[in-house]
């Protein structure tokens, strides 16, 4: 495991940080990259503008957010959502 603090920044690589719990820390900027992140919970965050790329996204669920502005594929969530409400 290498891990290199650099006055605040943290580069981590080649680490199990499984069942690892963050709370109160300002991760923007940060990458992951070839990551397994199976299970992981999100909660109480501020995504905005982040990007999510070449990633499994199957059982993946989202409940309770603002996604005003959010876009699967190039296409607006709002108007997915009301294709959806309008269909049969």
């Amino acid at each position: 495991m290498d891990i290199v603090k650099q006055t605040e920044r943290l580069d981590v690589a080649g680490s199990n940080v499984s069942g690892s719990s963050f709370d109160d820390v300002n991760l923007a900027g940060t990458r992951f990259h070839n990551a397994n992140m199976s299970g992981l919970v999100i909660d109480d965050v501020n995504l905005s503008g982040t990007r999510i790329t070449n990633a499994n996204l199957s059982g993946l669920a989202i409940s309770a957010s603002n996604t005003a502005g959010m876009r699967i594929d190039g296409v607006a969530i709002e108007d997915l959502l009301a294709a959806y409400k309008k269909a049969p």
